[in-house]
């Protein structure tokens, strides 16, 4: 039990230390996208940024599954349903030069783009399992 503590502990402050390091470095770059009207940067970091969040949420399965005997396989299903749906979502209408199915609304939601984010890196990580 101790230890089950330490280490959800030992996520949340590692969690927040990347907030606040993105947080940071989301500053930086606005303030380079201003001047130098050279905003692609920005944009990449601003759609990528919370990808990690997912990774540090999903890595106790990740260690339990490091643990068990077997070979390491990746969830076809997890990744189609869940990962390419976000990543479109996320660079497609920013990216690429042909009309997007994404909602508008999803698309001028600020939070959204976030949440999609985190679920992207934490169905990344949970997709990949160890099979005997």
């Amino acid at each position: 039990m101790k230890r089950t503590f330490w280490v959800i502990l030992g996520q949340a402050a590692i969690i927040f230390i990347y907030l606040w390091i993105a947080s940071y470095l989301f500053q930086i770059l606005q303030v380079k996208a201003n001047e130098m009207e050279r905003f692609y940067s920005y944009l990449l970091f601003s759609q990528t940024a919370y990808i990690p969040v997912g990774f540090l949420m999903g890595s106790g399965q990740m260690i339990r599954e490091w643990k068990k005997e077997g070979r390491f396989r990746v969830n076809p299903l997890l990744i189609a349903l869940l990962v390419v749906p976000a990543l479109y979502i996320l660079f497609v209408p920013y990216f690429l030069p042909f009309p997007s199915i994404t909602p508008a609304i999803i698309l001028t939601n600020p939070s959204a783009g976030t949440v999609i984010q985190i679920m992207a890196g934490y169905a990344l990580v949970r997709s990949i399992q160890k099979k005997k």
